[in-house]
């Protein structure tokens, strides 16, 4: 598959680059999610955004944008274990259950939503980053 020849490339980009970055996925949904994805850099430069998926077709000038229906196939795929996680609280508990079973360990959830860690799954609830710093 040539988007995973892409990304293997992106990594080795990125280690040669800096070698500290943690490569990630961003889920997402809703307005601020589908803003966050057309800023680049929005997860700051401890996050290197190897792939996206989104609950509709969005087009990014950032990343690679895929539908959440490919998340359970890509994911184990992408050999990633960090999340980024910007739903709408109602669905951040059943997206978090996903990802877990996709072999997320961690997630850095912008959901709004309070999620607790589990014994194999460790979550920072936070806030996303305002508009002023995502653009930065």
């Amino acid at each position: 598959m040539e988007i995973l020849k892409k990304i293997s490339q992106a990594r080795k980009d990125r280690w040669e680059e800096c070698g500290k970055a943690e490569d990630v996925v961003f889920v997402g949904s809703g307005l601020m999610a589908e803003l966050l994805l057309k800023r680049p850099g929005f997860a700051g430069p401890a996050a290197h955004v190897l792939a996206a998926f989104f609950d509709k077709p969005l087009q990014s000038p950032c990343f690679e944008v895929f539908e959440q229906d490919k998340l359970q196939n890509l994911i184990p795929r992408l050999d990633v274990r960090t999340a980024i996680l910007c739903v709408p609280h109602r669905q951040a508990a059943q997206t978090a259950d996903l990802l877990e079973r996709c072999g997320i360990t961690r997630i850095l959830n912008w959901s709004g939503a309070d999620l607790m860690p589990r014994p194999h799954l460790a979550i920072l609830n936070e806030e996303p980053p305002a508009e002023e710093e995502a653009k930065a």
